[in-house]
């Protein structure tokens, strides 16, 4: 791999695990790149191309308030170049110490290991990779792909000053930008929710749900309309966007295996599933408890849990919290010496949930 085709491919394939329509352009620039080497040459040699599953874990939030409004199992197969996403609503009940907690607890509480702990308990899973996407680059990225044309389905208003967050949207097309864009994607019900509107209650209500359909409908588009060559030139300001404000265990070596294979994937190869459950009111606190069964958001079937995760969730090895790649020097300082630090973090399967089969259909 020479040094040029090197440096797109590394880049993008950060942006792959930033949020999944990352993983979409890459395979497109990566596969029209020019092969011109720089001056050197192949200066990183050949490397083991990893054939093996996947899974990353994808938090998305507020760092400065630590929530994770957004949780999501990606799953990627360098085999086959399909890739499957799980999403987890945020007030999914799991037990944390011995408690009834919500899931979104975990990260602010015990921190990325814990929070890859309790979502390999719930699903029984192995997770390999995270990365924690802080709403700012979100927000960032956005306005240099210069937005995203989205038909808005209701008017969306909704305040809250605690956390700066102040959401107006009119229905219809329009451009979104950054702001607005997490704007949308952060909306789950105006301040004053009447549950008797039956068009809203169409597209939100209330429910961590309806807010994961928002939120993959806003990604599919993004990939539909930025997902080509024409976005090439915005790469550098991109990278530098997104490797200050990164947080994940994605090492370089672990990038440049990923991607070998990840310019054959197609936007057609991804699918999105999420969990489902019921909310329920627990010591005081409404959770959504977790039922055993998974929905496929495109055809909208409901398959045994078992199924789908042993299926398209299988991922070969252990959690390794190598480094913090908050800076471009973390990246060039591991490429140079080759090696990095790890603390492994074994997969203690849970004995609640893994033992649930309760829908009759077969597999996806």
């Amino acid at each position: 791999m020479n040094a040029r085709k090197f440096y797109f491919t590394l880049s993008f394939s950060i942006l792959t695990f930033l949020f999944i329509s990352g993983m979409l352009i890459l395979a497109y620039i990566g596969s029209t790149a020019s092969a011109e080497a720089f001056p050197g040459g192949n200066i990183l040699g050949d490397f083991f191309v990893r054939k093996d599953p996947v899974n990353v874990l994808v938090l998305g939030g507020d760092k400065v308030n630590k929530n994770t409004d957004t949780i999501m199992v990606v799953n990627y197969n360098p085999s086959t170049s399909l890739i499957n996403v799980l999403s987890i609503p945020r007030d999914t009940m799991v037990n944390i110490n011995g408690r009834s907690r919500k899931i979104n607890y975990a990260y602010p509480h015990g921190g990325i290991e814990q929070a890859v702990k309790t979502i390999s308990n719930l699903l029984n899973i192995s997770i390999n990779y995270y990365v924690y996407i802080d709403t700012s680059v979100f927000r960032e990225v956005i306005d240099l792909l210069g937005g995203i044309d989205y038909n808005v389905p209701v008017n969306m208003k909704y305040d809250d000053p605690t956390q700066n967050l102040h959401i107006n949207l009119k229905k219809g097309q329009q451009r979104l930008y950054g702001k607005d864009a997490e704007g949308f994607m952060r909306f789950r019900k105006p301040n004053s929710y009447k549950s008797s509107d039956a068009e809203f209650k169409q597209y939100y209500d209330g429910s961590d749900l309806k807010r994961i359909d928002a939120q993959q409908s806003f990604v599919k588009e993004v990939i539909r309309q930025k997902a080509n060559i024409s976005y090439l030139p915005k790469l550098n300001s991109i990278i530098n966007t997104v490797f200050d404000k990164l947080e994940t265990n994605v090492s370089i070596n672990d990038a440049l295996r990923l991607s070998n294979n990840i310019t054959s994937v197609k936007p057609d190869a991804v699918t999105t599933f999420k969990l489902l459950g019921e909310d329920r009111m627990s010591g005081g606190a409404w959770y959504y408890v977790y039922n055993g069964k998974i929905i496929n958001n495109s055809t909208k079937d409901t398959f045994n849990a078992e199924d789908v995760l042993e299926e398209y969730f299988k991922a070969a090895g252990e959690f390794s919290n190598t480094v913090n790649t908050g800076s471009k020097a973390a990246f060039s300082e591991e490429a140079a010496s080759g090696s990095t630090s790890k603390i492994n973090t074994k997969k203690n399967p849970s004995n609640v949930q893994s033992s649930i089969k309760t829908q009759s259909k077969t597999k996806p």
